[in-house]
């Protein structure tokens, strides 16, 4: 299993700032990004490379973790460490899952899913992972999904080690006078299961999915308890999400800009949108268009802010240097000499 040298892949030095890696990030994501390079295999691979690099250095702990093991991660990887308890918006799915037979693979290289998979810090595992059980009879587990996937809402598979009651001895731990041979004299027995997790549309970075029913079993056998899953929100490489609101920057040709026009472009929900530019609309300015923000269930959907960036011409012939000269001569013209 070949080690994955994450700070080549995105072409910065070891010492990089988090904000040089971000910003790297974002270069190498624009240019490879599906949306850019349609029906380009190797495009689409170089992009989750390039997204699984960010996942890794892009987060304090994972990168702390990468750093310390190296190229030794053979030795000394682990299975994980404890999730976050970020706070969030908490969706209640009642029974809104399915059970499956078998865990889904998570489109990461064999190096990511051993050095990083189960339960993660912010990084969290886009694919399911194992989950840990806390104290008590709750369930507990990260899930990291797109923004595509949060506007319209997605599946996570989660493998769920559950107790219950041994239904031998009924959680006695024993038969007649002989310690119970299904569960040992523990009085429980324990599975491992697959369930399908449904994310409904609209959750926010910290929002909490929660299943009832479905974790572990009480002491005694009183009720089981609820798998809470912890949202995370993947960076994307040309929109920012700050709550229900997206932001992204754009460029717009000059002539646009002075003397306003329409420009189209892909919005965060996948569908093409057109935005309005009045007449001479400054760069760095900023537009709005309401409702195109990550959906609310029953309520106002975010919005998405555009930031302007003007796109001036290049390669200009002779007569549009010469008229730039003579626009130049009108706005500013040079005061007789008195």
């Amino acid at each position: 299993m070949d080690f994955k040298d994450y700070y080549q892949v995105l072409g910065v030095p070891r010492t990089a700032t988090a904000r040089e890696i971000k910003s790297a990030y974002r270069k190498m994501a624009r240019k490879y990004h599906p949306d850019v390079n349609p029906g380009d295999a190797e495009a689409e691979k170089r992009f989750r490379e390039i997204n699984e690099a960010h996942e890794v250095l892009g987060d304090e702990e994972n990168r702390k973790k990468y750093d310390q093991l190296g190229a030794r991660w053979k030795q000394g990887a682990a299975p994980g460490w404890p999730p976050g308890s970020g706070q969030g918006v908490e969706f209640d799915l009642g029974d809104l899952f399915a059970q499956m037979g078998g865990a889904g693979s998570t489109g990461r290289s064999s190096f990511f899913d051993m050095f990083f998979g189960g339960m993660g810090g912010a990084g969290g595992f886009p694919g399911g992972g194992r989950s840990t059980s806390r104290p008590g009879s709750d369930v507990e587990a990260n899930v990291e999904i797109s923004l595509e996937e949060a506007f319209h809402g997605t599946t996570r598979q989660l493998t769920l080690e559950k107790t219950s009651v041994c239904p031998t001895c009924a959680g006695r731990g024993r038969m007649d006078t002989a310690p119970c041979r299904t569960c040992h004299g523990r009085g429980q027995t324990s599975a491992a299961r697959v369930l399908e997790v449904r994310i409904p549309a609209g959750v926010t970075d910290g929002s909490r999915v929660r299943v009832r029913g479905e974790g572990q079993a009480g002491a005694g056998g009183g009720p089981s308890g609820d798998v809470y899953l912890q949202v995370h929100l993947r960076s994307h490489p040309l929109f920012d999400v700050k709550g229900r609101d997206v932001h992204r920057e754009l460029r717009v040709p000059l002539y646009d800009a002075v003397l306003g026009g329409e420009v189209s472009f892909p919005g965060p929900n996948g569908s093409t949108l057109t935005l309005k530019i009045p007449p001479e609309t400054q760069g760095g300015s900023q537009l709005r268009l309401t409702g195109q923000g990550l959906p609310r269930a029953g309520g106002q959907a975010g919005d998405l802010y555009v930031r302007l960036q003007i796109e001036l011409p290049t390669n200009l012939t002779e007569k549009e240097r010469s008229l730039f000269r003579q626009l130049a001569d009108l706005r500013a013209p040079r005061h007789a000499e008195s």
